[in-house]
């Protein structure tokens, strides 16, 4: 028997002609109905407008302000993009070195984008336009989720820091494509679930697949979004249940990559299958501000967290006290469950449902893996998903005056990219010497590149220059003994020059390593100790410039 006030568990939401006149009379001067309670538009709201144009030219400052963007993976992911765009390239030499592997691999979502964008603006500003849609994708995914749970636009102001994590300064370019393929997956079923189409459905089926090519760990995340709002759904049985056969192809592209892609990556040779590095609890909460806004060295980015973190808990007691103080809670709607029913509820916090399973996989996900995967920094990654949902579960409508309480996190989310742009134009100007003796290297030459303890940089959090070798092979072609070998996509390795470890320069022997190549660029060669010595007279020192050194090997 259907509830007075109610519609049937799968029928489609419709407006009911008669709300507005049942609705009393204002008197005049009385505040307008919350914004977020007028159906499914938003006024037109032009200070928000302005602020979110603002805050999104601020955002993509640091990605185009500079050459060298110091993310330690980047030049990695780089030159594997490179390596396929420019195989056929003579002067690339990646035939001799190099095989492509086109076979639909994880990782491959950043490679794919960034190969195609790049036939019209040249790889390097391809790398940037997919880095500024990943950093513009998540207010972007905000304010969707935003109109699409009926909160207020301005919510999606506190998530523009999120970009910038402990994963951004690493440089997982991959999964951050993948942040922005789940978010747009969450969007795209919850909208399926809420209305079906045909263009909606398909909309799910090829993010779940992009989803699936962007990073394993993506794909986890983002099935597990997906089983929470089908529950959020419920009893939308019928809606479900035609939902399920659109993962069908993500499923499929699983499993063959499960059977028939053999990374290098994988590990199950011997002994046990699963092996990972869990940290206590309270070690994950006092974490828990680095691993969301740490990516350049100081203190600034983790004190703008805070500063998030107290806006958000502001608006969401303001949206607690309008809701049992004034009996204002969220604007009505029909609803998939019965009005007031705990299914009900749930459908319309189902940000809250998000953010806590985003949490539970914080919290249970080993830190590190060892077995089947080598991962660094595993369950911090999802700290981010925490605050996205979290941050958007606010009820607070935000109209007027009100809007002031913003203004804190208005002024951390313009302050922070401003803030990673001076660190990174530091750090390019400090590493402008390397690009000019790559320039002056004469073409066909084989280059090594080693960076010698101490490997930090007064800017950054990470050692900035580790892979640097592939700096090299995107500018001047040619091996990179750093390069991502062990992937098996979008190539695989042919042949190879023998070279310590990228992060071991300190190894590197002059008559073992040094003579496959003809120049080594150096950095932070002590000139007191240096690496070629009168017994290596083959080797000649042409040029030293700040932290580097350029040796000639004579033969």
């Amino acid at each position: 028997m259907e509830m007075p006030g109610s519609s049937p568990p799968d029928s489609d939401p419709t407006p009911r002609a008669s709300a507005s006149a049942a609705s009393p009379p204002r008197s005049p001067g009385a505040e307008a109905p919350p914004a977020v309670g007028s159906g499914n538009r938003w006024p037109c709201d032009r200070a928000f407008v302005a602020t979110f144009v603002l805050l999104a030219v601020a955002a993509v400052v640091p990605i185009w302000r500079v050459r060298f963007l110091p993310l330690l993976d980047l030049p990695n992911h780089l030159a594997a993009v490179h390596i396929w765009h420019s195989f056929d390239e003579p002067w690339t030499r990646f035939r001799d070195f190099y095989e492509l592997s086109l076979r639909p691999a994880p990782y491959g979502a950043y490679h794919i984008l960034t190969h195609v964008i790049a036939y019209g603006v040249g790889l390097e500003n391809a790398n940037r336009v997919v880095l500024s849609g990943y950093v513009l994708s998540i207010p972007a995914a905000a304010l969707g989720w935003a109109r699409r749970t009926r909160r207020s636009p301005w919510l999606s102001v506190l998530t523009f820091p999120l970009a910038f994590t402990l994963s951004w300064a690493c440089g997982f370019l991959p999964f951050l494509v993948g942040v922005a393929l789940l978010l747009a997956g969450v969007l795209a079923l919850d909208a399926y679930l809420d209305r079906p189409s045909p263009l909606r459905g398909a909309a799910v089926a090829l993010l779940s697949v992009g989803c699936g090519l962007s990073h394993p760990l993506i794909l986890f995340g983002y099935y597990v979004c997906v089983a929470v709002l089908m529950l959020c759904h419920l009893p939308r049985w019928s809606r479900i249940a035609v939902a399920l056969p659109l993962f069908a192809p993500a499923v499929a592209l699983v499993l063959w990559q499960l059977v028939a892609f053999k990374s290098p990556m994988v590990d199950l040779r011997s002994g046990p299958r699963f092996q990972g590095v869990w940290v206590p609890w309270h070690e994950m909460l006092r974490s828990f501000p680095e691993y969301t806004l740490d990516s350049v060295s100081g203190d600034l980015d983790t004190r703008l967290f805070w500063v998030l973190l107290a806006v958000a808990s502001l608006l969401g007691l303001s949206g607690v006290a309008r809701r049992f103080l004034l009996g204002r809670g969220l604007p009505a709607r029909e609803p998939a469950a019965p009005a007031g029913s705990l299914l009900d509820r749930l459908h319309r916090h189902r940000s809250l449902a998000l953010c806590a399973a985003m949490a539970i996989c914080y919290f249970l996900v080993p830190l590190h893996l060892a077995r089947p995967f080598d991962w660094w920094f595993v369950s911090g990654r999802f700290s981010p998903f925490i605050c996205f949902f979290g941050f958007l579960a606010i009820t607070a409508p935000l109209q007027g005056r009100s809007r002031l309480l913003m203004a804190p996190a208005v002024a951390a989310a313009l302050v922070l990219p401003l803030h990673l742009s001076e660190k990174y134009a530091r750090f390019d100007e400090r590493v402008a010497p390397f690009a000019r003796m790559v320039a002056r290297i004469p073409p066909g030459a084989e280059v090594l590149f080693l960076t010698l303890p101490p490997r930090t940089d007064e800017s950054l959090i990470i050692e900035g220059t580790n892979h640097f070798s592939s700096w090299v092979q995107i500018m001047h072609g040619g091996f990179s003994a750093d390069g991502w070998h062990n992937v098996g996509f979008p190539f695989t390795l042919k042949r190879r020059l023998p070279a310590p470890p990228s992060n071991r320069g300190e190894w590197f022997k002059p008559d073992v390593h040094g003579v496959a190549y003809d120049y080594v660029i150096l950095r932070n060669e002590r000139p007191d100790k240096p690496v070629f010595t009168a017994a290596h007279p083959s080797f000649r020192r042409i040029e030293r410039d700040g932290a580097f050194t350029l040796y000639e090997h004579t033969r």
